[in-house]
């Protein structure tokens, strides 16, 4: 969390139109800013011939440089509803150094009528925190990737040093305001980040004939044509990347898995594009792999809330799941309690943990409101401030989210507000998240697994993995015989470590108990969850949970009347009426354990063959800041989602995306800093760099 990310200032103009006060400049073409967007990057893209040579099920991506008002993405995405094959993805990727707030986005798109239903979605899928880093926002086959930041940092921070997985874009828009008015942006090393992003023959569209302009392009391999531009414009560029340049290692890639490596370095053919766009060709002719293999069948071990959002995302990229679990039915292990808790602990400080709950809690309110709202009470949250460290931290955050005008997400309220909120009389001050609230696990689980791509096993536990040509058998306990899949995704909390592949992976079991109670009296008027040491939720079929204990490396499940006491004197710090209400009453609860990691952030991603990482990166016990450029050997599709630990259900969503775009080949919903930081591979990396052995 920090304060580098401003936002737009506007002025809006007597037309009604936005202006920049930062670099006194339009958004858009006073003429008519839609139609200069479908002639300057979508005709000349050639989007429309290439986007109905697409096959089914193909995807097609572009980058953006400024994505201001979001004008050229609804206009993308209205050519794509028009032009695309049903079943084709469009992905589009926009960097913003000064985002605008929601309400200025909305009413500079108010000026475009017919693109209302889409800007209407756009809005309501908008960041509540436009927080520095990467968003990820669905639209069923239609994904934004938003990065907020300066725009050549914002691409190098998409980038994970791989030909193969970094060069995905297919056309890009290159806009923002003018290099006269905007120099900053336009710099080598922007033009540098766009050429590695670029499948070889991507094509580029940009309003402006600048110098500076032309001479990046150039030097970063693109070949340029001038042509007519928009409106008084008398010209402007369009062209395509001819010459490609290898990825520079950077850092050592202990996180990529050995994988195909673009082999067509060096100078192409002669661009087909700047001939006639009209028949501008697609697939392999733009440096598609058709050669990668694509995985298709999938195995998912582990129906709680990583296995159910896993599976569930990758039926919607079209993939054939098969979900397998011991137990008879979704989330019967640690996602199993009445209630889960919605909710992230925020920092005042930029780093990976704070960033990632940051982006997590953004994810995951969008996600449980669009795939299950019916297993969601999205009755707010208070998160409150019980100790003296707690409330100068909670102040911090307060100021900053009222800085960014952030109270959609959440706001500082005092002791007195949280009170009227809560329906309860409280005590501390605290932070409040108007969207946040509470889920039914079980719910949420069964409803995601509910997909037509999606085949549930239950009673199933998968006792052994064995890789085999092209991908895994998986060996049941009992049941029909093996099942043979192209990958494989261990989502099973402590059982991971189970299998030998994944018994290497410090998951740490972490007993908590949860007590259930009748309602009282008083207790029925508490409105929204809340949150400090403890928790308590509002009354659901009669009944609140609250808790829940934690006790490290404790495996056992029974539940225990001493942590029943414990969580009452817990929730007597929340709650003191409440808590001497429901020690006169039965109290049954559920204890189950969860799984985290030495760090507290999940893992997600692919499994290493733990003795090549040992042996390849073996100099990093003499120096841990040695560049080894030499990759490992990983367990072919083999992958793992696990160590979630208290916020699973917060984590989950945005875990799942980051595992399906390992799977998927598709842009890391996170930055690669965070794509590191939840890589299953970094303990062992660690632990090298320490001198240290397992």
């Amino acid at each position: 969390m920090t304060d580098k990310s401003l936002h737009a200032d506007i002025e809006w103009r007597d037309d009604g139109q936005p202006l920049s006060r930062a670099f006194d400049d339009i958004y858009f073409s006073s003429v008519s800013g839609l139609e200069e967007t479908r002639y300057v990057f979508l005709q000349q893209n050639a989007l429309p011939s290439r986007w109905t040579e697409l096959g089914a099920g193909e995807k097609f991506t572009i980058g953006e440089t400024g994505f201001g008002t979001g004008l050229n993405f609804l206009a993308a995405w209205a050519l794509w509803q028009q032009a695309a094959p049903a079943k084709a993805q469009l992905h589009f990727i926009s960097v913003e150094k000064f985002p605008l707030h929601s309400q200025d986005l909305e009413r500079a798109l108010a000026l475009w009528p017919e693109l209302q239903p889409l800007a209407e979605q756009l809005i309501a899928r908008y960041p509540p925190l436009l927080a520095p880093g990467v968003h990820r926002l669905h639209f069923g086959p239609v994904s934004l990737t938003l990065v907020i930041g300066e725009a050549s940092e914002a691409f190098q921070s998409l980038r994970l040093e791989d030909d193969s997985r970094d060069r995905l874009v297919d056309a890009w828009f290159l806009d923002g305001f003018a290099p006269a008015k905007n120099p900053a942006m336009w710099t080598p090393e922007l033009f540098e980040n766009i050429a590695a992003l670029s499948r070889p023959g991507a094509t580029f569209a940009t309003f402006t004939c600048a110098g500076l302009v032309k001479r990046g392009l150039k030097d970063a391999g693109f070949v340029l044509k001038k042509v007519p531009g928009f409106g008084r414009k008398r010209e402007m560029l369009r062209g395509e990347l001819e010459r490609i340049e290898p990825a520079q290692v950077t850092s050592t890639p202990w996180h990529l898995p050995e994988g195909q490596i673009y082999r067509g370095h060096g100078r192409m053919a002669a661009p087909p594009l700047l001939e006639g766009f009209d028949s501008a060709p697609v697939g392999a002719a733009h440096g598609r792999d058709q050669s990668r293999k694509q995985v298709k069948k999938v195995a998912v071990i582990g129906a709680g809330i990583s296995g159910a959002t896993t599976a569930r995302a990758l039926a919607e990229r079209g993939l054939d799941v098969h979900v397998f679990d011991k137990g008879p039915q979704p989330g019967a292990g640690a996602s199993g309690n009445d209630q889960g808790i919605l909710y992230a602990k925020l920092s005042p400080k930029p780093g990976p943990n704070g960033d990632f709950n940051l982006h997590a809690l953004i994810f995951a309110l969008r996600f449980y409101r669009e795939k299950c709202a019916e297993a969601a009470h999205f009755c707010g949250l208070l998160q409150l401030a019980q100790g003296e460290k707690e409330q100068r931290l909670q102040h911090q955050i307060g100021q900053w989210l009222e800085r960014n005008k952030a109270e959609a997400l959440a706001r500082a309220v005092s002791a007195e507000e949280a009170s009227a909120i809560a329906g309860l009389s409280l005590d501390y001050d605290g932070l409040y998240f108007p969207q946040a609230g509470w889920l039914q696990p079980q719910k949420v689980c069964t409803t995601l697994l509910q997909h037509d791509n999606i085949r549930l096993h239950f009673e199933t536990e998968i006792e052994e993995l064995t890789a085999r040509e092209g991908g895994w058998r998986l060996h049941p306990r009992t049941g029909n015989g093996d099942f043979f899949a192209d990958a494989a995704i261990i989502c099973t909390a402590n059982g991971i470590r189970q299998f030998p592949q994944t018994a290497a992976l410090p998951l740490r079991p972490i007993r908590g108990q949860v007590s259930s109670v009748a309602t009282g009296e008083q207790s029925q008027k508490l409105n929204t969850t809340l949150c400090g040491e403890g928790y308590i939720a509002p009354a659901h079929r009669g009944r609140h949970s609250f808790g829940a204990t934690f006790k490290l490396k404790e495996t056992a499940t029974e539940l225990r009347e001493e942590e029943h006491r414990e969580n009452l004197e817990t929730l007597a710090g929340l709650l003191p009426e409440i808590a001497a209400e429901f020690s006169s009453q039965p109290l049954s609860g559920r204890a189950a354990l969860r799984a985290a990691t030495p760090d507290y952030l999940p893992m997600a991603g692919p499994v290493p063959d733990w003795d090549s990482l040992d042996s390849t990166y073996a100099d990093l016990r003499k120096n841990r800041k040695f560049l080894i450029p030499q990759r490992a050997d990983y367990q072919s599709q083999l992958y793992v989602l696990g160590g979630l630990g208290s916020r699973g259900f917060t984590y989950a969503p945005l875990a799942a995306e980051v595992l399906a775009a390992w799977i998927c080949w598709e842009e890391m919903p996170v930055s690669n800093e965070l794509t590191k930081a939840l890589h299953p591979a970094r303990f062992a990396i660690r632990d090298l760099g320490k001198n240290r052995k397992n």
